[in-house]
């Protein structure tokens, strides 16, 4: 038995942290048609909300503040994380220039072969997580303008995703029709959504949830879930504990939304499950049908199609790499799936981007196939062409 890395990608090995990496030269040519899209890339967050909160909530603002050698947020005056874990994410990630600089990240992007990227937040769910659901409002619209402005920068290779209002259901259409005329690609959604407007814990699935789907349904947007809300624990082994627990896959939220019968009810709704890899999928769809099957009289709604049905009709999954997943893709079906870079996140490609992709095309083998996983079904999905 081996002591190596179960790692497909040589390149991978001993990478150094995302802050120390170079772009990956080009080596060889892919296939005449290949454009390579990331479903999922990270921009720091900038100090976009001071002054911009409305005066009597001007002492709660967040601030993004690059003092001391590092990035240090704060949110009602208080940090987000420890000074020491601050410094450690700056060393390791958020103080490479192109998680900020837009000529850097798209210098990055020619290099690795890379056409355009889909922009998530850093750190905006911790600002949320902070203020306890009392200035989600504010935290994100404001935020909502300015990732717009700073994909403005990127000459058409950048494109945000953005939070909509999903607590005040009243607010909701409103909210997503401003998200599309900033040039939102994508709806943000947390996996734990928090409580309502009047106090009550909100679920994905409960029926008075039904308005805001059908406001996303209506603006034919997609939405997506994201790992990454929450460290499992602080003790030891806790980084390697953390993302285990979270590239487990987004069972949760896709029970939701099949069984509650939100499909069902909404069938223009398309949902992303981003950044926990694809291989997940092929188990979750065996015990989702196996479930439905065993247990029809405790089925409530009853489903127009068997729940596997809704994966491919109205689901995707990214991947950075996926070895185990890509061999289970007559299971999950190639049409649902997306890669991604992560640029620049430690976890991500950045660094070997180039090796990740024609990993790809040796896996998939058939290149047309390859060239919808690699872009083709991003540029689609998220009108980006």
């Amino acid at each position: 038995m081996s002591d190596s890395f179960v790692l497909e990608i040589p390149e991978m090995i001993g990478i150094p942290p995302a802050a120390k990496r170079k772009a990956q030269a080009k080596t060889n040519d892919w296939p005449a048609g290949t454009v390579i899209v990331s479903a999922d890339s990270h921009m720091l967050e900038r100090d976009c909300w001071h002054g911009k909160f409305p005066p009597e909530l001007r002492d709660k603002e967040p601030r993004i503040e690059f003092k001391d050698g590092l990035y240090q947020f704060t949110c009602e005056g208080q940090p987000m994380i420890p000074e020491a874990l601050s410094r450690v994410l700056c060393d390791a990630l958020e103080c490479y220039p192109g998680m900020t600089e837009v000529e850097t990240r798209l210098a990055d992007l020619d290099i690795e072969g890379v056409a355009k990227e889909l922009i998530f937040p850093q750190r905006l769910f911790g600002l949320y997580i902070m203020s306890q659901d009392k200035l989600r409002e504010e935290i994100f619209s404001v935020y909502n303008e300015d990732i717009a402005l700073r994909c403005a920068e990127g000459k058409g290779r950048l494109f945000p995703v953005m939070m909509p209002n999903y607590w005040e259901l009243s607010k909701s259409r409103d909210s997503i029709a401003r998200i599309k005329a900033l040039g939102g690609r994508c709806l943000m959604l947390p996996n734990k959504p928090g409580k309502d407007v009047n106090g009550e814990v909100i679920h994905y699935n409960d029926p008075k949830m039904d308005p805001f789907w059908e406001a996303v349904s209506e603006f034919e947007i997609p939405l997506c879930f994201h790992i990454g809300e929450a460290i499992v624990q602080a003790r030891h082994g806790a980084a390697g504990t953390s993302v285990l627990a979270q590239m487990a896959g987004f069972r949760h939220q896709w029970g939701m939304l099949t069984f509650g019968g939100v499909f069902d009810r909404f069938p223009k709704l398309k949902v992303v499950f981003v950044e926990a890899g694809i291989c997940w999928v092929a188990s979750m769809l065996h015990d989702a049908d196996m479930a439905y099957n065993s247990f029809p009289t405790m089925m409530e709604p009853k489903l127009k199609h068997p729940p596997s049905w809704y994966w491919r009709h109205h689901c995707y999954a990214t991947f950075m790499t996926d070895p185990a997943g890509l061999s289970l893709l007559d299971r999950i079906g190639p049409e649902t799936v997306m890669w991604s870079s992560d640029y620049p996140h430690q976890e991500s490609t950045f660094g070997y981007t180039r090796s990740s992709i024609q990993a790809v095309f040796d896996s998939v083998k058939d290149v047309k196939t390859a060239q919808q996983i690699l872009g083709k079904t991003a540029l689609e999905l998220f009108k980006m062409e």
